[in-house]
């Protein structure tokens, strides 16, 4: 089950289960952290046609929903 940190105001992390029912829509760093990407490898990625479906979260900003990241995984996936 994929997982992220998140900082709190006051400094302290913890960490995140995203589980499986709860579609999350990561930032491209948190997502390129859950895909075991380096920053500069998923922003490569994003801009190719082969990445998992991005939502817009506000004007020029991008994220990844856990659903389209678990759909890309099973599509690279080989038996």
């Amino acid at each position: 089950m994929p997982t992220i940190t998140q900082k709190a105001a006051d400094g302290r992390s913890t960490i995140v289960d995203l589980g499986d029912t709860v579609d999350v829509v990561m930032t491209v760093r948190e997502w390129a952290r859950v895909a075991s990407l380096g920053l500069s490898t998923a922003k490569r990625l994003l801009a190719s046609a082969d990445v998992p479906r991005k939502t817009l979260l506000s004007r020029g900003r991008i994220g990844i929903a856990t659903s389209s990241h678990n759909a890309w995984v099973r599509d690279r996936t080989r038996p």
